[in-house]
């Protein structure tokens, strides 16, 4: 077989709004994108906008990511992003390679890979880590379980491709979703069971778009918790500094991509620190919502304050956001606490998500993450 002879063409952030020729291929990229979501889950749940692209090119305070498109006699035959924290002693980057459907078999997720792999290198990573949607395996499959002894996907081929390339499924995410419809007939119990044994020492809150000023201190600590408290198996992980500002930024670039954000809070009431978060992202109308990070700090988990957040952001969004009836999650096999949670309140499994690493000096990704 002939190696592919592949161009890649990096995205970079418009001039403005008529900048042609950079939107363009921010259009094509998308496209590359969304052929690879829709041709895996069956619909366009999990597609990206033009919108989203450009607004994550337009703030790069935080993270240092290129993004190419991928292509090969003239076709677009692929999307590839190279991701790692801007902070000083970064050392994970994040890869991902996608060929779009048509192309597959040919070598071309191979050769994209390995050249992430170099690219990994020239953002200064010492490991590369991959998250790539599968299929949990059905009767009669080939599994392949997680290092961590959670969980499992089926043998497919990016899986296949990820071992030869020497990465480790390091972790297995449960991807569920909920059918907000029905389940808002329980919502109001699960939210008053969850705030009785919570007790007198928590209360809730809850809001549409940028967190408010005077809660923006407690966030930035909750996000910051996010990497040393979420179960990461044997995942290398990098230190994340936040403050206010980093949420606020955030925050802009998910309104600038026209996403809705929906927060709620559990408040200790003694300290009047916030001290468990959940997180709803709603893109353009029409799609599902993604439930986002969800956090309780270590020191105040055992009052059901998962529960008591995520039921109230729940109810916000059937008060704002009536017409979602979709929500779509993502969870480490071995995180039961979150799980049960998500399992009360209807969530159902429907895909799996492995998480990929390789140590460098151990060669890059395989075909499938997130855009």
């Amino acid at each position: 077989m002939t190696d592919p002879q592949l161009e890649w063409l990096e995205l970079e952030t418009p001039n403005d709004d008529l900048d042609e020729p950079r939107l363009t291929r921010i259009a094509r990229y998308v496209d590359a994108a969304n052929r690879v979501t829709q041709h895996h889950w069956g619909d366009d749940a999990h597609d990206t906008t033009v919108d989203e692209i450009v607004s994550s090119l337009r703030h790069p305070d935080d993270e240092v990511t290129r993004r190419f498109l991928v292509v090969e006699g003239g076709r677009d035959v692929g999307r590839a992003i190279a991701s790692i924290n801007a902070e000083e002693g970064s050392r994970i980057a994040y890869v991902s390679a996608w060929v779009v459907p048509e192309e597959r078999g040919r070598g071309i997720g191979r050769a994209m890979a390995e050249q992430l792999q170099e690219i990994g290198r020239e953002l200064g990573a010492t490991t590369l880590q991959s998250w790539v949607d599968h299929r949990p395996p059905a009767e009669g499959d080939e599994a392949m379980s997680a290092v961590s002894g959670h969980g499992a996907i089926a043998l497919d081929a990016p899986a296949r491709l990820a071992v030869s390339l020497g990465y480790t499924l390091e972790q297995v995410d449960r991807i569920s979703e909920l059918d907000v419809l029905t389940a808002r007939a329980d919502l109001e119990r699960h939210r008053a069971d969850a705030l009785a044994h919570a007790g007198e020492d928590y209360e809730t809150r809850a809001w549409q778009g940028p967190t408010p000023p005077e809660l923006l201190d407690a966030m930035a600590a909750l996000h910051g918790r996010m990497v040393t408290d979420a179960p990461s198996a044997g995942l290398d992980v990098d230190d994340e500094r936040w403050d206010a500002a980093r949420v606020q930024r955030l925050e802009a670039e998910l309104t600038e991509a026209g996403q809705t954000l929906l927060q709620s809070v559990a408040i200790h009431r003694a300290s009047g620190e916030a001290v468990a978060f959940t997180v709803l992202v709603l893109p353009a109308p029409g799609r599902p919502a993604f439930q986002e990070d969800t956090l309780v700090h270590a020191d105040h988990r055992g009052h059901r304050l998962g529960m008591l957040v995520k039921a109230e952001n729940l109810l916000q969004l059937g008060r704002l956001h009536p017409d979602r009836t979709r929500v779509i999650t993502w969870n480490a096999s071995e995180n039961r606490p979150m799980l049960a949670v998500n399992e009360a309140l209807g969530f159902v499994a429907v895909g799996a998500e492995g998480a990929w690493q390789k140590r460098l000096g151990d060669g890059a990704a395989a075909d499938g993450a997130r855009p």
